[in-house]
């Protein structure tokens, strides 16, 4: 039987991630640049800490993570990465979330406004499917609009950009 949480990811740039927020260290400078945190983010998704992709647009995004059950079959495009979790708790955010913790040292993730947006995940490499299951082009249908698939045990290779983003 599979287990499904649903988000709201409030996105004002067009990037959604899943990060371990207790391995990840998100500060990079008060002056960070495009290119630093992009660096940062490159790091963290080759340890396994964050998946960051592109979501075609900003908007106010809903977001199921399900565990124990198959993707979705139908979708407009998908990306497989792997995360790992380890202390039991991984978090869906926006990239807005992930600058500030860049910028300012002091800013520790989950920012108390998005506390609600973290979950319990036993420790261990997970498998995470991102199908996105409508062209962000067009107005939403349905909802949700991204489906974060997790799978144990499977060690999928590291995303070495974020999938759907251009620079």
């Amino acid at each position: 039987m599979s287990d499904v949480r649903r988000f709201r990811v409030v996105d004002d740039s067009g990037l959604i991630a899943l990060v371990d927020h207790h391995a990840y260290h998100g500060y990079v400078s008060p002056e960070w640049t495009y290119e630093t945190l992009f660096a940062r983010f490159r790091d963290a998704m080759g340890e396994r800490q964050l998946l960051i992709w592109g979501t075609g647009r900003e908007e106010d995004w809903i977001v199921d993570v399900v565990v124990g059950g198959p993707a979705p079959a139908d979708c407009f495009r998908r990306a497989v990465g792997p995360i790992r979790v380890t202390s039991g708790q991984l978090h869906v955010l926006s990239y807005d979330s992930l600058s500030m913790a860049a910028q300012f040292d002091d800013v520790r993730l989950p920012e108390p406004h998005r506390s609600r947006q973290v979950f319990d995940l036993a420790p261990g490499l997970y498998s995470c499917d991102v199908a996105q299951l409508e062209d962000p082009d067009y107005e939403a249908t349905r909802e949700p609009h991204f489906v974060l698939t997790l799978t144990a045990n499977y060690n999928a290779e590291p995303w070495q950009d974020p999938p759907w983003h251009e620079a």
